[in-house]
Parts: C-alpha cells; sequence; structure tokens
C-alpha cells in the first residue's frame, strides 16, 4: 500500500480508433488528488471484457475528441487514501473489488490508482478472502468477475422472472465468461432446474463440470437450432423460460416457437450480443446494436419478449455483493484465461481479441 504522497500514475489509453492503445504516465499528489466525498485505491489487477476494445474501436476520429480515455471497468485493489465525507464503512487498507462505470473516462481501471466517490461508483464490495489465489496473486480472481457476474444477474434477475426448480433456460456460449458466470448463479443460488448450453465439442465436459445438464456442439454439421429441438425431443424437456444468448446469432428466430414459452408466460430471449458474433479485431456500430432492435422491443404484435442487456443496464451493489459471497462460500469460482504484467496490455488485449480466450483475461500492476 502506496504511503508516499508524490508518485507516478500510469493508465492505459487511448484517442480513438486510429491510435493505439498506449500507457500514459502524470505525477500526481496522493494527498491532493481526491475530495471530501472520494477515495484513492491503488490498483492491484484488472480483467479486460469485449466492451472495452468495442469502446476503442468504435471511437471514430471523426466523432471523438482529442482527449485521452482510458481502458477498463473492473478491478481490484487496496484503498490508500480516503476524504473526511467518505462513509466510515470505507477504511484506508481495506481491500475491495468491484466495476468502475464509465464511458469514455479519464480514469479506468488499467491503471495503478483510481478515484471515485463510493456513493456514485456504487458496485464495489469488500474483497472476500478466497482459497484461489492466482499465480499466488489473491487480487487476480476479484478483478475478473464483476461485470460478468453483473451481466449474468441482469438476465435473471432484472426481467421479473421468477425461478423454480422446474424453469428451464437455453445459454448460447456456455462456454463464455458471462455463460459460466450464469450457470453457477443459475445452479448454486437460484437452484434453477434444467439448464442447456451450446459450445464447441471439445469444451463440453468442462462446461458440463459446472453445472451444465445438456450441452449441444454448434460445431457439429447441420443447424443448431435442430440440433437443439431434437434434445428437447430426445430428453423429454419442454420450452424454455429464457434463452439468453451470450455469443450473437440470429438462429433462433425462425423457430422461437418452438423452443420458448408463450409470450404470456413472461418468456424471455435475451441477448448480450446482437444478431452476429463480434469481430474484435474491427468492430462494427451494427454488429452491436441490431437493425430489428426497435421492431423486437417495442412491435405491440411481437412473438416474443425481447431484451438486450447492455453495460448501462448494470444493477446496483448487491450483485457484487452476492458475487462475493458466492465466491466465499465456494460457491462461483470465475474463469481465468490468462494474467498479464501490466506492460505487457497489448498482449492481453491480442489475446481476448484473437476468440480464443476460454475466462477472463486478467492484467497485473
Amino acid at each position: 500500500m502506496s504511503t508516499e504522497s508524490m508518485v507516478t500514475k500510469r493508465t492505459v489509453t487511448f484517442v480513438n480508433n486510429r491510435t493505439p492503445a498506449e500507457i500514459t504516465e502524470c505525477e500526481i499528489d496522493l494527498d491532493k488528488y481526491y475530495q471530501d466525498t472520494e477515495i484513492v485505491i491503488e490498483v492491484k489487477a484488472a480483467s479486460i471484457n469485449p466492451v472495452d476494445v468495442f469502446t476503442h474501436g468504435l471511437t471514430y476520429y471523426y466523432l471523438a475528441s482529442s482527449s485521452p480515455k482510458a481502458y477498463g471497468k473492473d478491478y481490484s485493489g487496496v484503498i490508500v487514501r480516503r476524504g473526511a465525507k467518505v462513509d466510515p464503512k470505507w477504511q484506508i487498507g481495506d481491500k475491495v473489488n468491484g466495476m468502475f462505470h464509465h464511458i469514455y473516462g479519464e480514469q479506468g481501471t488499467f491503471s495503478n490508482y483510481l478515484v471515485l466517490d463510493p456513493n456514485k461508483q456504487r458496485m464495489m464490495t469488500y474483497m472476500h478472502p478466497t482459497q484461489h489465489a492466482i499465480n499466488q496473486n489473491e487480487f487476480v480472481e476479484p478483478a475478473a468477475w464483476p461485470l460478468v457476474f453483473g451481466t449474468a444477474y441482469n438476465a435473471l434477475f432484472h426481467w421479473g422472472q421468477v425461478w423454480t426448480p422446474e424453469s428451464r433456460v437455453l445459454v448460447h456460449g456456455a462456454s463464455t465468461a458471462v455463460g459460466n458466470a450464469f450457470i453457477q448463479l443459475a445452479k448454486h443460488q437460484l437452484n434453477i432446474g434444467m439448464v442447456v448450453g451450446t459450445c464447441n465439442s471439445s469444451s463440453i465436459a468442462y462446461n458440463k463440470g459446472f453445472g451444465f445438464d445438456h450441452l449441444v456442439a454448434y460445431n457439429q454439421e447441420g443447424s443448431l437450432a435442430e440440433h437443439v429441438k431434437t434434445l428437447m425431443k430426445d430428453q423429454n424437456i419442454g420450452k424454455f423460460d429464457l434463452i439468453l444468448d451470450c455469443v450473437g446469432t440470429q438462429e433462433f428466430f425462425p423457430v422461437i416457437d418452438e423452443l420458448l414459452k408463450p409470450r404470456s408466460e413472461n418468456s424471455y430471449y435475451l441477448t448480450t450480443a446482437g444478431d452476429h458474433k463480434f469481430d474484435y479485431k474491427d468492430p462494427k456500430p451494427l454488429e452491436m446494436i441490431p437493425l430489428k432492435l426497435p421492431l423486437r422491443l417495442f412491435n405491440p404484435w411481437r412473438r416474443f419478449n425481447y431484451g438486450f442487456i447492455s453495460v448501462e443496464q448494470m444493477p446496483g451493489p448487491e450483485f457484487v455483493e452476492l458475487g462475493a459471497r458466492m465466491v466465499t462460500q465456494d460457491k462461483y469460482h470465475p474463469k481465468i484465461d490468462s494474467v498479464y504484467k501490466f506492460d505487457q496490455f497489448q498482449e492481453a488485449l491480442d489475446r481476448l481479441k484473437s476468440n480464443k480466450a476460454k475466462g477472463k483475461v486478467v492484467i497485473t500492476m
């Protein structure tokens, strides 16, 4: 924990999608760097999310300012300064983790220092003890899960659905970090009876270990939707209460009535990715926001309830508190793909863009 006042703040930033991500530095006085309502966190680890890459890739030079824009939302670290008006629950020396909400902010979590107002940035909790130190670093796992766990939490709690052991869910993208958080939350917290996932055939055994009842390989010949229908018939599985798309597809829409319960039963089709799988290396606006989104959301004659889950919909502090409890109770194990040092941030970004990461990519400071 830093006790010196003058330090060098290092942050991964970009200007627009024509400029690379780079480390920018500035000298700061920790004793003068915060307001009475703010705390200063010495960041120990941060994880990369697709939204970080898309934000950079979609920042067109003719629309963006010339000021540096910071990377990163997930973090873990230690409080090293606190203002006089900060809630006494947050004290110097506390180990915390959470999600720092910003779009094009001058601050991000790919930095060794982060200043925030806990009353405004409420998605923060205490780091709870865990036996899953990654690379002997207790800060890696807490930095890996806030955004993806919050996304899974949103899918399960935000849409007014009631979950029971009779509920049925289809998750397209069981191997994604969101899909992994979802299955652990669904099974270990809500006791949902039937969760079917889709994934590459090579990942079926791995995902079974996290609790999926059945898995359908999307890399086999034929239509994925037809393979799901075959599974439903063979295993006598009724229609789903929820279809959660964590990858991006339109394949289920033509046969949605055969997969999803009627709209009148408050069933939902939710997506975190839209109609197409994202190209991390060259993101396009229409890949992120489907052209048919308004029609699916607002058409009074729509056949099914549809929702698009975005970072802007992240729930309040209750989701990070639940996530921390589940980690402590050994009910949630965030998937870690790889860990990089801060100066290797470009390698970490490239790992995410490769589409080969199986779990979260984490950067340590």
